[in-house]
């Protein structure tokens, strides 16, 4: 923390420096210095169970959330989804504290997080603290964060017992590509009537986005018949979709009602 606050906010930490690599590249951004975490443990490494909740430290891996068993149990969803980034190489360096710092919207795991209700924990000279994820990501590459301020892990309720979760990612140039649209859904039932569901979008615009109101529509429900598509629809034209080399805002919007249905088809179909 003193090194961040010697340099003022004119440094950034690395970690697996994967993204960070690419920003320097591009000059999107010329710290002063840069600050590695690579020797630091303190919890850092480690994913728990703790008070209902999995802690991935920040410096545990990408791969490491893929294949670690307590993930794969607890929320298959989350294994999954960071099992779509990149390629293994990629995974195997990248961390979790720095995917959520970056902030970069074309990114899989934060609509995720979202969509579980995630805090982001952080830590500064003043102490730490809890962000919830709907709140820490502000913009493109930008995030609630002091500039005093680093990410120590992320904390992911475990849903209650009847959720199933699914990601589903949509890229167009290459199956290693970023996502041009990843939607995840997660569906609670009772029986084969939903009782919750949770559809969030990512990689569409500056920021993961879900909308509650729209998610309602399917309570109560068994996620089967004109539902589906109503809400699939209404993600779409909610969704102030980015234009970028993925894909245009007209074609996101229309992968958008593509995906946020198969998305829900694929976890009604599994209660059965």
């Amino acid at each position: 923390m003193g090194l961040l606050e010697e340099y003022g906010g004119d440094a950034k930490v690395v970690a697996g420096a994967t993204a960070l690599t690419i920003l320097l590249r591009n000059r999107l951004i010329a710290p002063r210095a840069l600050i590695s975490l690579g020797r630091v443990r303190d919890g850092l490494r480690t994913i728990r169970e703790e008070d209902g909740a999995l802690v991935l430290g920040a410096l545990v891996t990408h791969r490491e959330v893929e294949q670690s068993p307590l993930v794969r149990q607890r929320i298959p969803v989350l294994a999954e989804t960071f099992a779509t980034v990149a390629n293994v190489r990629v995974r195997n360096v990248a961390t979790v504290g720095g995917v959520v710092a970056e902030a970069d919207y074309a990114s899989d795991p934060p609509a995720v997080l979202l969509a579980l209700d995630a805090e982001i924990e952080a830590q500064g000279p003043k102490g730490g603290r809890r962000i919830p994820v709907a709140k820490f990501f502000v913009g493109f590459l930008e995030t609630a964060l002091a500039r005093d301020e680093v990410v120590t892990a992320v904390r992911v309720p475990v849903p209650p017992a009847g959720t199933r979760g699914a990601y589903e990612k949509f890229v167009t140039r290459s199956s290693e590509d970023r996502p041009c649209v990843g939607v995840v859904a997660l569906a609670r039932f009772d029986g084969r009537r939903c009782v919750d569901l949770r559809v969030a979008v990512g990689a569409a615009s500056e920021t993961p986005r879900r909308y509650p109101e729209i998610e309602a529509l399917g309570r109560s429900t068994t996620l089967r018949g004109d539902v589906v598509p109503t809400i699939a629809a209404g993600y779409a034209n909610a969704t102030d979709a980015l234009d970028d080399m993925r894909g245009s805002s007209w074609y996101r919007k229309a992968i958008i009602e593509v995906w946020v249905r198969r998305a829900i088809e694929r976890v009604a179909s599994e209660s059965k």
